[in-house]
């Protein structure tokens, strides 16, 4: 089975580099214009986004034909008191300080943690995994945020790097595969490439 996992278009959040992550915002127009310019994938039947407008947007510009199906457990991190900031508003902040000392694994303020979060990530693709082989289906397509597929690359991706090293730019993501009927003993993606859906690289 093939999973393809693509992250959302640009936002101003993003363009400002702002924790944006259960804050609602749509592509910005320069994200849009992007998204836009960029290759699709007309032939694509179904795919899975987010309750987050900015997945839905993006997936109907990529995937034109598909079906939209929301998995509300691949929403992006809830980054609770510190939403909407950036890290130099934050730095000095004791709270953020304290939360991120160790990379952000636990709760921030009113928030989640990369830990939980990771958890809520692996139980959904399972999810999807177990409907698509019961279906009978080879393909899963997935248009979710950055630190969704970090959170699933640095669990389940071979061979095994950190959070940080499977960042993904807008629009670009990882095309994995796995063997449903090991899932649940190798929970493990066999093969990893890269996809590009920006125009540079149509």
């Amino acid at each position: 089975m093939i999973i393809e996992m693509v992250r959302h278009g640009l936002t101003e959040g993003n363009a400002q580099r702002r924790y944006v992550g259960a804050t609602d915002m749509p592509l910005s127009e320069e994200g849009l214009r992007l998204t836009k310019a960029g290759r699709r994938d007309e032939g694509a039947g179904h795919v899975f986004v987010t309750p987050l407008q900015r997945t839905q947007q993006t997936a109907a510009i990529l995937y034109p034909n598909a079906q939209q199906t929301i998995v509300p457990d691949l929403r992006e991190m809830d980054f609770g008191a510190f939403e909407g900031r950036t890290y130099d508003e934050l730095e000095n902040d004791p709270d953020f300080q304290a939360w991120n000392a160790d990379g952000g694994m636990q709760p921030s303020p009113g928030g989640e943690g990369r830990l939980g979060f990771s958890q809520r990530a692996t139980a959904a693709l399972t999810q999807l995994i177990a409907q698509a082989a019961a279906q009978g289906q080879r393909e899963i397509r997935i248009v979710a945020h950055g630190g969704i597929i970090m959170s699933l690359m640095a669990v389940h991706a071979l061979p095994q790097k950190p959070y940080y090293d499977w960042w993904v730019d807008n629009l670009t993501g990882y095309r994995v595969r796995v063997n449903p009927a090991l899932w649940g003993e190798q929970p493990v993606f066999d093969e990893v490439e890269r996809v590009d859906y920006n125009a540079q690289a149509s």
